[in-house]
């Protein structure tokens, strides 16, 4: 119990100090967190490349192959924020979510560098879970969130890319982690 604590209380620190980098915390200790099955979960996105198969739909992020990804829709240039939205069929009180950026990312990606969490139960009103900014990494990264209560629902929305002037984004997985 002590371990989950001060766990929870380094998120929380986190959280509320932020970070001008990446925003993301390591588990050291994973005795503490549990990784939520995404067997039932289904996504959906505000836009994704149909023509990049086997890549490009947002099914590829709930997927648990970090080599895959989801990407906005290249022949539709629509402009930031670009949000997916997943259905977890059951409320989960979240202490971190997990991001992983599209397999082999480089500093010239055209990805994300700022993007919210927010949390809902019925799918249309939201709550903020948070605001981010994301590393071009290809390690997971988690962001802690301040999830007291229970949500069905995970929207991540990109609000900003890394390049000024890009209007696409993508994602290679995103995991979410529980207190065990």
């Amino acid at each position: 119990m002590k371990k989950i604590k001060y766990l929870l209380m380094a998120s929380m620190l986190m959280f509320v100090m932020g970070c001008d980098k990446a925003d993301s915390v390591i588990f050291k200790d994973e005795s503490t967190a549990l990784t939520v099955s995404k067997k039932d979960w289904t996504i959906s996105a505000s836009s994704f490349s149909a023509d990049e198969a086997p890549n490009g739909t947002p099914d590829k992020l709930i997927d648990n192959d970090s080599k895959t990804y989801w990407h906005t829709d290249y022949s539709v240039v629509t402009p930031y924020p670009h949000w997916v939205l997943i259905d977890m069929k059951k409320e989960v009180k979240m202490i971190s979510v997990g991001v992983t950026n599209r397999y082999a990312a480089t500093p010239n990606a055209v990805g994300m560098k700022k993007f919210k969490l927010e949390g809902s139960n019925d799918g249309t009103t939201f709550t903020s879970l948070g605001e981010f900014n994301f590393a071009i990494s290809n390690d997971l990264q988690n962001f802690p969130v301040s999830s007291a209560k229970g949500y069905r629902y995970l929207k991540l929305t990109a609000l900003e890319p890394q390049r000024v002037g890009t209007n696409h984004t993508f994602l290679g997985e995103i995991d979410v982690f529980a207190v065990k």
